[in-house]
C-alpha cells in the first residue's frame, strides 16, 4: 500500500484490516474501492443532476486526487444477458444527457469529405490489391480467401458512396443534431451489477453524437449480439433517427485496410473475421440506404 493510499485512508478515519489491488483499483476491508490519479467530481454531479443513478455512491470531494466508492460485490451473468444490461444503460445515460447543437456545415462538409476520401482511398486499395493476388501463379490461402469475398467488400464500398452522398444532402438542411455524454470506456466489465446496476469508469467520458459510442459496443461485441438487436434494445429508451441511424451504418461499414503479410496463418484469421463481420452489417447498409 503506497504513501497516497494511507493518506487518504487516515484523513478518511478508514483503518485498513485487508486490502487488495485489481489492475487500477484497492478494494478496503471489501467495503471501499479507491481509484488514485483520477476525479470525475464533475461528472458524477452532473449525472445526479440529469437523474441518472447508475453509479456507485462516491465519497469525492471536488479538489480530491481520486475516485473512492463503496464496494459492489458483483453479480455473475453471462455475457449474453450481460449485454444487453449494458446497452440498457448506455441508452438511458444518452436519453437523460441529451440536448440539441447548431449544425457547423463547415464541420459537417469536412467529415463528409474525409470519409468519402477514405472509401475511395479504401476501394483504390483493394482494387490494386485484386489486381496483384490475379497475377500470382498459385494463391495461399489467405489470398484465396480474400479473392472469393472481394465482391463484399466492392458492394460495401459502392453502397457506402451512395449512402453517405444520400445522407450529407438531408444533414445540410437540418438546423441541429444531438449531443450526449458518452461514457467512451466499453467493456462489459465496467458494469456492475449489485443491489442495482451501476456503469464504472468514467474517465475517459465526453459529449459527442450517440451513435459513436453505439458504434464501439458493436465493434468490440459483434460476435455475441447482432447490429439489429443492439438498436432494437437501444431504442427501448432512447429513438434513434434515421440520418443517425445512417451515419451509424457508415461508421460500422467501412472495411478494415487488410495488408498481406508472410504469416499465411495470421492473414487468414483476420480475413475471415473481417469478412464474417461484414457480412453481419452488409444487410442493415442496403436496407437504411434505401430508406434514406
Amino acid at each position: 500500500m503506497n504513501n497516497e493510499l494511507i493518506k487518504i485512508l487516515k484523513e478518511r478515519n478508514i483503518h485498513p484490516i485487508s486490502y487488495k489491488r485489481i489492475k487500477s483499483v484497492y478494494v478496503i476491508n471489501n467495503k471501499y474501492v479507491i481509484k488514485l490519479n483520477t476525479n470525475n467530481y464533475d461528472i458524477y454531479r452532473y449525472l445526479i443532476s440529469k437523474d441518472f443513478l447508475y453509479f456507485p455512491k462516491n465519497f469525492n470531494n471536488i479538489n480530491d486526487n481520486y475516485d473512492m466508492f463503496l464496494y459492489i460485490d458483483n453479480i455473475k451473468v453471462n455475457n449474453s444477458e450481460l449485454i444487453n444490461d449494458y446497452i440498457k444503460i448506455i441508452s438511458i445515460l444518452h436519453f437523460k444527457t441529451s440536448y440539441k447543437r447548431e449544425i457547423d456545415l463547415d464541420e459537417i462538409k469536412e467529415k463528409y469529405e474525409n470519409l468519402n476520401k477514405k472509401i475511395l482511398s479504401l476501394k483504390n486499395y483493394y482494387q490494386e490489391l485484386n489486381d496483384k493476388i490475379d497475377h500470382e501463379i498459385f494463391f495461399s490461402p489467405s489470398e484465396y480467401l480474400l479473392i472469393r469475398n472481394i465482391s463484399l467488400i466492392y458492394s460495401i464500398l459502392d453502397n457506402l458512396i451512395i449512402l453517405l452522398d444520400k445522407l450529407y444532402k438531408k444533414i445540410k438542411g437540418e438546423k441541429s443534431f444531438r449531443i450526449s455524454l458518452l461514457h467512451n470506456n466499453v467493456s462489459l466489465s465496467h458494469l456492475i451489477i449489485g443491489d442495482n446496476k451501476y456503469l464504472i469508469s468514467w474517465d475517459k467520458s465526453y459529449f459527442d453524437n450517440p451513435i459513436y459510442e453505439i458504434e464501439s459496443i458493436y465493434r468490440k461485441y459483434y460476435k455475441i449480439i447482432e447490429l439489429n438487436d443492439l438498436i432494437e434494445i437501444y431504442e427501448l429508451n432512447n429513438r434513434l433517427t434515421m440520418e443517425e441511424k445512417c451515419l451509424l451504418l457508415v461508421n460500422l461499414s467501412i472495411p478494415k485496410r487488410i495488408e498481406l503479410t508472410n504469416n499465411t496463418y495470421s492473414d487468414t484469421k483476420i480475413i475471415n473475421n473481417e469478412i464474417n463481420y461484414l457480412k453481419k452489417v452488409y444487410e442493415l447498409l442496403i436496407k437504411y440506404e434505401n430508406e434514406l
